[in-house]
């Protein structure tokens, strides 16, 4: 068996406190789905068309990013990643079980939707916010 051994779709996470100077907008959508054909292994796609500009588009590039780590980061066993301080750094061709001795990875990570706010969005929280949503998914599935 591996991980997931479903689909789950439409796993949102939606955070944003007015008047808090902290760039914390985050409000995106993901879906985990099986790889394929018996694959093991993570990918992950942010390649929708979601209408950005220029600006958009590298806040995008820096935010999915960081979005694809946390997801990372939870399926690798390392603890939520801090809102402010250092994103980490997992190369995705390394990642093969759930946690060190769980069942082996073949998933593939879709980012459904995202929204960004051109002053609040920053990618340390969006990583901690897909940490948090990854979390969800692995006590749904037990």
């Amino acid at each position: 068996m591996t991980f997931p051994g479903r689909a789950v779709r439409g796993l949102r996470f939606f955070n944003h406190r007015p008047a808090n100077c902290a760039p914390d907008f985050v409000n995106f959508t993901l879906d985990f789905e099986p790889l394929p054909g018996g694959r093991t292994g993570y990918e992950f796609a942010a390649d929708l068309d979601y209408g950005f500009d220029e600006f958009g588009r590298y806040r995008h590039d820096k935010c999915g990013s960081a979005i694809s780590q946390g997801v990372l980061a939870n399926l690798t066993g390392l603890p939520r990643p801090s809102l402010f301080g250092e994103l980490p750094s997992i190369d995705p061709r390394e990642v093969d079980r759930l946690v060190p001795d769980g069942p082996p990875i073949a998933v593939r990570v879709v980012l459904a939707k995202v929204r960004y706010h051109d002053v609040d969005s920053a990618p340390g929280p969006h990583c901690a916010a897909a940490w948090d949503v990854t979390q969800r998914l692995r006590e749904a599935l037990g």
